[in-house]
């Protein structure tokens, strides 16, 4: 479905909610699919689409082919976040070009949320990043409604503790630590993006050396993980979590422990790259 295309056609004929809906439905009734995605009844729809000379097709039809591959694509850049592939992310982001989705609202918030969050892992140009968060939350989703806010909050938060400009970082790492709890989870992709949040606020408060903070949100994010099934942050989790316990307890076997935890979740999923450094870890332990 393509809702974008409607509000859009909307707008090129300078009609308000109000003046579209008059005699077809309420005015709540188009509000709540423009902004919600929920559907009015076919009769309506096919009213409201007659008069802004729009088919059914373009809004209900399936979008664009190389739209979807692109969505495809980027989706395979998130996994590769989790399990280090920075290479080949930059090689999928560099090719993509925004005119093919820039239709696409949902599209334009994963491809800025992306590109900005690669430079700011992979050591790239932060003002880039800041650049690319700032589209997410000036222009793509200036209301707050969706979970790549929350993503942008905490890559503003990754640049400036980069800067060790560690007012702005708490400022943003706040923002989005207030809210984390109350974060609604409806599809896979969710998922993946809130342990994302829950990790890279967890690394931050880590390196603060809050490890009560930090070690609350990594065991919050072990249970959303089990929960829903998701093994693949686990690893980075149990990691992270013996980290912490090393620099307050030093080496101990609840951090070996720990380790091993990760180690086992890292085979499972057949993550090389964090296997690799896991077993670093456990060998500079003993």
């Amino acid at each position: 479905m393509n809702i974008q295309s409607f509000v859009n056609r909307r707008k090129e004929l300078g009609l308000s909610q109000k003046e579209l809906s008059n005699g077809v439905c309420t005015q709540a009734t188009l509000s709540k699919f423009e902004n919600n995605g929920k559907i009015p009844s076919l009769k309506i729809l096919i009213q409201l689409c007659n008069r802004l000379d729009l088919s059914l097709d373009d809004v209900m039809g399936v979008n664009d082919s190389k739209s979807k591959k692109i969505v495809k694509s980027m989706n395979k850049v998130e996994f590769n976040l989790i399990t280090y592939e920075y290479a080949d992310s930059w090689d999928i982001i560099n090719k993509i070009d925004t005119k093919l989705i820039k239709d696409d609202n949902d599209a334009l918030l994963q491809y800025y949320y992306l590109k900005g969050i690669l430079n700011v892992l992979d050591d790239g140009d932060l003002f880039d990043s800041v650049f690319d968060f700032n589209q997410i939350l000036t222009n793509y989703d200036s209301e707050g409604k969706t979970i790549f806010t929350f993503l942008a909050y905490t890559g503003m938060g990754m640049v400036y503790a980069k800067q060790n400009d560690s007012t702005k970082s708490e400022y943003y790492f706040s923002k989005v630590f207030n809210d984390i709890y109350g974060m609604e989870i409806e599809n896979v992709n969710q998922i993946w993006r809130y342990i994302s949040i829950i990790f890279y606020c967890a690394l931050y408060y880590s390196d603060q050396h809050d490890f009560e903070t930090a070690n609350t949100l990594l065991n919050y994010g072990i249970k959303v993980g089990a929960d829903n099934h998701v093994t693949y942050y686990i690893a980075r989790l149990y990691a992270q979590l013996a980290i912490n316990d090393c620099a307050v307890h030093g080496s101990s076997d609840e951090m070996l422990e720990l380790l091993t935890k990760a180690r086992v979740f890292s085979e499972f999923n057949n993550n090389q790259k964090e296997l690799l450094k896991i077993k670093k870890l456990i060998k500079d332990c003993k």
